[in-house]
């Protein structure tokens, strides 16, 4: 018996909170509810409310009534329109290391995976900034890096006392822990580049001694070694074609000389590098060795001046089909200081000869994509920017991340890659993507001149 009642209690008081949860809906109900229509976007949210419809009458005015506000719907992504700006970060961290600068950075989005240069160590991080692994020790000058499609990462390098120049090739795969060996052939090995090296090595004033010394008369071009690093089609396809690996001159600085007012690059088809070619990477201690390729596909110029250190850093953007090239600041006076230029793609170098050289020396100069301000006197292109002479790579989609480097309270080196969009412009040639807004939208970049 004492159990019937028990259950009855149990339904009575079901049914009681039910009749009260119903009799406090309709008191908060209001008379009338309207829901906007909204229209929304991943970059954009519009919204569009239905207003009464207009009268001639004269009516006497209603008393204040109070409803509750309209409800909004939330705004919602549209997953088949986000582009390429909404998916990567505004952002990326690089860790801190004793180390002189930041050198190079080459970004792997399908991989959610960075790489920095920092001239002694290599760092692996996610695009959270963990560190997934390094490879450090290196007894030299570690530069620009590029990723190619082979899957191994390319950074330019020479050992103190430049017995020779180089291409670091890394397994990224093995990446995966910190401090590995920077003389574990199974994730480093090194290229010799003769034709770099030779270049070096030439006697410009033909007297019979090679001066290594920075600022000697020797040296061809004035080439001191390589920094700069992309890969691109070649200079010779109009944009077009099988990528190659493009190294740019490191050009000693001296306004002395007429013969360095080119940036030099050389590209070179690296299939096959690791296997035929590669080797345990020399140091100060020795371990030089000439193992690479006898000459490149082929060396071009780009009438500048003469810039400190020539090409620092540099990228191929694909869509418009440009290279853009990154510098210290202009050595002579006499030459617009611009520091970023872009080299048109679409147009086959020209063999002609080269200014400041002897007569009959020739070479394939490159053109200058038409954008940016003018140097009419030269028939120079260019921008007076310092973005990217710490690294800066593109992305996809008009997009790159270029490095900004900073030193910590504790002086050790760290570097933010902030994501940039493409805008050609006297000031620019970039905008930070955070200063853009959502309602930017990655198109298709058209190819203007001015």
């Amino acid at each position: 018996m004492k159990k019937q009642i028990a259950t009855l209690v149990i339904v009575l008081l079901l049914i009681a909170a039910a009749v009260g949860a119903f009799l406090v809906f309709q008191q908060q109900k209001p008379a009338t509810t309207t829901i906007p229509d909204v229209s929304v976007s991943y970059h954009t949210t519009t919204t569009t409310t239905t207003a009464p419809p207009a009268t001639t009458e004269t009516t006497t005015a209603a008393p204040t009534t109070t409803t509750e506000p309209p409800v909004t719907q939330a705004p919602v992504i549209d997953l088949d329109n986000l582009t390429l700006i909404d998916l990567l970060p505004l952002s990326l961290m690089g860790g801190d290391w004793d180390v002189k600068h930041c050198q190079g950075i080459a970004v792997d989005p399908e991989q959610s995976v960075v790489y920095y240069s920092y001239t002694s160590i290599l760092v692996k991080c996610d695009m959270d900034g963990n560190v997934l692994g390094t490879v450090s020790g290196f007894e030299g000058h570690l530069g620009d890096l590029a990723l190619g499609d082979d899957g191994y990462l390319y950074c330019s390098y020479y050992p103190t006392g430049r017995a020779g120049f180089y291409i670091v090739m890394f397994d990224t795969k093995r990446i995966t822990k910190p401090d590995l060996s920077w003389q574990d052939t199974r994730v480093a090995r090194s290229v010799f580049l003769k034709a770099v090296t030779d270049d070096y090595r030439f006697d410009v004033n033909g007297n019979g001694k090679f001066e290594a010394a920075a600022d000697s008369a020797d040296h061809r071009f004035g080439c001191t070694g390589i920094d700069a690093l992309a890969f691109g089609p070649s200079f010779k396809k109009k944009g077009k074609g099988k990528k190659l690996l493009t190294a740019g001159y490191i050009i000693a600085a001296n306004e002395k000389r007429n013969d360095n007012d080119y940036q030099v690059l050389v590209q070179y088809d690296t299939d096959g590098w690791w296997d035929t070619y590669g080797k345990p990477t020399p140091g100060q201690s020795g371990g030089a060795h000439k193992s690479g390729p006898e000459k490149g596909s082929g060396k071009f110029f780009l009438y500048t001046g003469n810039t400190y250190y020539g090409v620092q850093t540099m990228t191929y953007f694909d869509e418009l089909r440009i290279w853009i090239l990154s510098t210290y600041k202009m050595v002579k006076s006499s030459f617009t200081p611009f520091n970023v230029f872009a080299v048109d793609a679409e147009v086959k170098p020209k063999r002609m000869q080269l200014k400041g050289q002897k007569q009959g020396v020739e070479g394939n100069v490159l053109s200058f994509y038409q954008a940016g301000e003018y140097d009419k006197a030269r028939d120079i292109y260019g921008w007076r920017s310092s973005f990217g002479t710490k690294g800066f790579d593109y992305a996809g989609s008009g997009l790159f991340y270029i490095i900004y480097p900073y030193k910590t309270w504790f002086g050790t080196q760290t570097a933010v890659a902030y994501l940039h969009i493409w805008d050609s412009g006297a000031d620019g040639p970039f905008r930070l993507a955070a200063d853009v807004g959502t309602d930017y939208i990655v198109g298709k970049i058209k190819r203007t001149k001015p």
